[in-house]
């Protein structure tokens, strides 16, 4: 997933990239019927947070009905700034003010601090699964870092075994991560670079049970913009780099590219589904092209497109049930005309098919889009 003005980056040589990581992310139509009829989990919950060119930056908060509906939570906005992820009930942001987790009220949805955490203030990127909180940057003075947290039941945050991990040393015209595309699982860890005219690539590192990373592997390509991760254990990864590229990884996590495919879209983010047997594809339209994974061998087949959302979208995430997804657009980046909001689809997770459901209007443009999910 990436932000709706830009990637962050800096100037880095495409030889260096590869030399570097070689060793070392309601407006529209009435509610439709979800296609499988299948509720989401009880207490599910939505949060989106406000783009930071705003004069405030505040999170909105829905739950998630099991029709698809989304009804908005006493109390929102809330004061939460930054990017977003969710860590079992506990909602994760990272700011200028550091990493805080906020405990999540089962019955209301409220969020409430819990704990924090140091981390630089040039943070590129945010992840987090049931047990770990990552964050993700790079800079001239250290080069490419990433910290890594356990996380308590209380919320608290502790740093894994090696954290922070330091890659390359000072450099500047290295690669550095792409905002805010992270993806792990339960053995892999994925950050999306970016370097020196174009060219980037996806890095991947081995995620042991205590949430430290060990360097697996880089594959380079140029205009890298997006990394996704079969969840679980899956051993497929995915970029967007013009058209979409597959990859599989081998236990030590280094990534051998097994497909690309141009399928003349303007791709703009990807998600895997929950069963890991589809990839998700948002183009520029607001329209989402799911496509099957073969995983045995890395291969992908396209089966279905939505209904478009409309213009202005860069940002896509799917709810922890995997029968739910939502697309975010914006009126950042030249879209003046088009409202702030985001729209629901339902996912059918046994044939792969998607129906738009609704929109809702948001206060400022989306940045983040996070589910906390019992």
């Amino acid at each position: 997933m990436k932000e709706f003005n830009s990637a962050l980056s800096k100037p880095a040589l495409a030889l260096i990239t590869l030399v570097f990581f070689a060793g070392c992310a309601s407006l529209s139509g009435n509610p439709a019927p979800n296609p499988t009829a299948a509720p989401a989990a009880h207490g599910t919950f939505v949060y989106v947070s406000g783009s930071t060119a705003g004069p405030a930056t505040l999170t909105d908060g829905y739950r998630l009905n099991p029709d698809g509906t989304l009804t908005t939570l006493a109390g929102s906005p809330f004061p939460i700034a930054g990017q977003l992820a969710a860590s079992g009930s506990f909602l994760i942001s990272v700011s200028q003010s550091g990493l805080t987790s906020y405990r999540v009220n089962r019955a209301t949805g409220v969020p409430a601090p819990a704990a924090s955490a140091t981390v630089p203030t040039f943070v590129d990127t945010l992840g987090a699964d049931a047990r770990n909180v990552y964050v993700a940057g790079a800079s001239d003075d250290i080069g490419t870092f990433i910290y890594g947290f356990s996380i308590a039941e209380s919320g608290a945050l502790t740093p894994v075994p090696g954290s922070p991990y330091i890659f390359g040393g000072p450099c500047d015209q290295c690669p550095l991560p792409l905002f805010p595309n992270l993806s792990l699982n339960n053995n892999f860890f994925a950050l999306s670079m970016e370097g020196f005219r174009g060219s980037g690539g996806i890095s991947v590192y081995r995620r042991d049970s205590n949430g430290s990373l060990t360097p697996g592997g880089f594959a380079g390509f140029e205009g890298v913009s997006a990394a996704a991760l079969q969840p679980r254990a899956g051993n497929v990864a995915f970029s967007l780099s013009g058209g979409i590229i597959s990859y599989q990884l081998d236990p030590n996590g280094t990534p051998r590219q097994a497909m690309t495919l141009d399928p003349g879209i303007d791709a703009r983010d990807e998600t895997v589904d929950a069963t890991g047997n589809f990839l998700l594809v948002l183009d520029s339209s607001g329209a989402v092209h799911v496509f099957s994974i073969d995983s045995a061998t890395g291969n992908f087949s396209a089966l279905s497109t939505s209904e478009p959302a409309g213009d202005g979208v860069s940002l896509m995430a799917m709810d922890p049930s995997g029968r739910f997804a939502i697309v975010a657009q914006s009126s950042e980046g030249g879209f003046l005309s088009t409202p702030d909001r985001i729209t629901v689809f339902a996912f059918d997770p046994a044939s792969g098919t998607m129906k738009k459901l609704q929109s809702y209007p948001l206060d400022q443009s989306p940045f983040r889009i996070a589910f906390v999910a019992e």
